[in-house]
């Protein structure tokens, strides 16, 4: 029997993982070291990779990823986990346009 693009496969669909990886944060331990971060940082971009950097006040929270600060992983979340340490507080425009799309490093 020839198989076309349109026919769809019989194997199950795979369901997703029930809770989280092994060694990964829960949802609340990662609000909690992102609450730490932001409130090391004073709410302000830790970045300043871009020219155009915001350099106010960034909410922790918003509906968009344009309406509030990111949480930024400096370390491999593999390698060395979520922690403190390896994070720091960014504006949309320095790590969504700087270090996604133009690849910048931190030094």
């Amino acid at each position: 029997m020839k198989r076309t693009p349109l026919k769809r496969s019989t194997k199950p669909i795979r369901k997703k993982r029930p809770g989280t990886r092994r060694g990964q944060p829960t949802p609340a331990e990662k609000t909690a070291i992102r609450l730490d971060v932001y409130e090391r940082c004073g709410g302000r971009c830790e970045l300043n990779l871009m020219p155009d950097c915001i350099k106010g006040i960034l909410p922790f929270e918003g509906e968009t990823p344009w309406d509030h600060g990111h949480l930024v992983h400096v370390h491999a979340k593999r390698r060395f986990g979520t922690t403190v340490e390896g994070c720091r507080w960014g504006c949309h425009v320095c790590h969504l346009q700087g270090m996604h799309v133009k690849g910048l490093k931190l030094k």
